[in-house]
């Protein structure tokens, strides 16, 4: 089982790793868009687990 600190640090490497992507939404590609939307769900997904992890720990 992954400890919560590495699991939040996937997280925020995954959003960084989104940068790109977030810079090309800005400029007006649609397929960065569309994948920027899909990390985002992913990061949503990934927040909500944890945040049941931690709590089923306390």
């Amino acid at each position: 089982m992954a400890s919560v600190s590495s699991d939040l640090q996937d997280m925020i490497d995954t959003l960084m790793g989104a940068m790109k992507d977030a810079e090309k939404h800005e400029r007006g590609t649609d397929a960065a868009s569309r994948r920027l939307r899909g990390v985002l769900s992913q990061t949503a997904k990934a927040c909500k687990a944890l945040r049941g992890k931690i709590q089923s720990e306390r």
